[in-house]
């Protein structure tokens, strides 16, 4: 992080919940332009390689290929085939990245992905419907590949994959699927306020809607971060040297303070670096409040008598402080 994070300190991540898909990452505050560097880079990569599992191909027995018809069966191969597509599932990390289920279906009735038999570690995200037996002597046998993968698999590249396999199946009927587990990613960044040099903090919010309940847009984030985190590292070569004298890492931000040089000390921060609306800010320097150590010596009752300063001046205040580990007398 830059030297300028010793003013701005350690940014700190809000979460608030919007519904259960969907929940909204604040964090503030970077440095100018720093918002909008990581939160393009965070959109892209959870859009793009969020990996989930989903369904690749199915084996029906004594159905050789996908225009085939079974005797007692409402919908088509075809059908079933684009029903099994639309299922999503979470699996335990222990569990190979294919996975072969086999399946029985008898007996007259409508049959949903619920109906399906699961084994442990492998669950079900979403409730669809697979097909309709309307004749009681069909006897329908399926085998499902449930695969771990991102973006998407087309079939030309199954295919490919399936001749270049050492065990081919001629039966199987490939299904070509996305790994899709989220609906959206937006962020916005705002320019919040002048620091004591002149520049400006940004804000960053981004929000993440899963498209299942059961998905955590956290584990989403937090998976892009590490994505990222990892490629970043492969520009960091040992022959090279690095000034790094105006940087300061997270962790030096969060140990105590006096590890800092004192004129870095927070008392000497000028109150134009807090996060105050300009109205609350400008109030403060209009009453000579120019430094954070003036402001924490202030009483409340002694602010609310001060032209332009009112409760909810002073519940911001309050707020900016505790976020410093300060308040007032």
């Amino acid at each position: 992080m830059l030297d300028i994070q010793k003013f701005i300190w350690a940014p700190k991540i809000v979460t608030s919940k919007i519904d259960d898909q969907t929940t909204l990452f604040e964090v503030n505050y970077f440095p100018r332009g720093v918002g909008h560097t990581i939160g393009n880079a965070l959109r892209r990569i959870i859009l793009a390689y969020t990996y989930g599992w989903a369904i690749t191909a199915l084996k029906i027995k004594g159905v050789p290929h996908e225009y085939s018809m079974v005797d007692g069966l409402k919908e088509s191969i075809i059908d079933i085939m684009l029903n099994f597509k639309k299922l999503r599932f979470k699996v335990d990390e222990n569990i190979d990245t294919t996975h072969w289920i086999s399946q029985r279906f008898s007996g007259v009735g409508t049959y949903t992905s619920d109906s399906l038999k699961l084994p442990s570690g492998i669950d079900l995200l979403n409730s669809e419907y697979l097909f309709e037996i309307s004749d009681r002597s069909t006897d329908l046998i399926i085998d499902i590949r449930i695969e771990k993968g991102y973006g998407y698999y087309g079939i030309d590249f199954l295919r490919r994959r399936e001749a270049n396999a050492e065990e081919t199946d001629a039966n199987i009927l490939l299904i070509d699927n996305d790994f899709k587990l989220v609906e959206y990613v937006k962020y916005e960044v705002e320019e919040v306020i002048d620091d004591f040099v002149g520049s400006v903090k940004d804000s960053l919010k981004i929000e993440i809607k899963a498209a299942f309940d059961a998905v955590d847009p956290k584990q989403l984030l937090s998976y892009a971060w590490e994505i990222l985190a990892s490629y970043a590292k492969l520009f960091i070569f040992d022959d090279i040297y690095v000034d790094k004298s105006m940087l300061v890492s997270y962790y030096d931000l969060n140990d105590s303070k006096e590890k800092l040089p004192e004129e870095m000390n927070i008392k000497t921060m000028p109150i134009d670096a807090l996060p105050l609306s300009e109205r609350t800010r400008n109030a403060l320097i209009k009453n000579n409040i120019l430094y954070v150590e003036e402001l924490e010596k202030k009483k409340k009752w002694e602010l609310l008598l001060m032209k332009g300063v009112g409760r909810k001046a002073i519940d911001e205040i309050n707020v900016a402080l505790w976020n410093l580990w300060k308040s007032l007398i």
